[in-house]
C-alpha cells in the first residue's frame, strides 16, 4: 500500500487541511550580527556621500541595524560595516531613530 505523494514529500502540500506558516524574511544586523526578523531592524542605504535610514523605499543594497538595541548604535560595533563613515552612522541612527521605550513591568493578578 502506498502513501499519497503529497504526504512523502517533506514540506509540501499535506492532506490535512491545515494552513502552512507564512515565511518570515531574516536579516543580519551589521553591528551584532543576529539574525532577526526584517521588521525588528533598520535598513540603512548609501545615498551619495553618506547612508540613510530607509523606510519604505527599498532599492539598492542596504544594511540593516537592530532597531531597538542602542548598543548596535554605537560607533565601535558599526566600524566593520562602515569603516571610516562609522561614526556619521552612529550619529544618523541616534539623532533620527527614537529610543525604545522600556515595557513596563507586569502586574502580578489580583487573587
Amino acid at each position: 500500500m502506498s502513501t499519497p505523494k503529497a504526504e512523502r514529500r517533506p514540506g509540501g502540500p499535506s492532506m490535512t487541511g491545515s494552513i502552512p506558516e507564512r515565511h518570515t524574511p531574516e536579516r543580519t544586523c551589521v553591528a551584532c550580527r543576529r539574525k532577526r526578523p526584517q521588521g525588528e531592524l533598520l535598513r540603512l542605504t548609501q545615498q551619495g556621500e553618506g547612508w540613510a535610514i530607509q523606510q519604505r523605499q527599498r532599492t539598492g543594497r542596504g544594511v540593516y541595524v537592530c532597531a531597538d538595541s542602542p548598543a548596535c548604535w554605537q560607533e565601535k560595533p558599526l566600524r566593520r560595516a562602515f569603516r571610516a563613515q562609522a561614526s556619521a552612522v552612529s550619529e544618523l541612527l541616534k539623532t533620527q531613530t527614537p529610543e525604545p521605550q522600556p515595557s513596563p513591568p507586569e502586574t502580578p493578578p489580583r487573587p
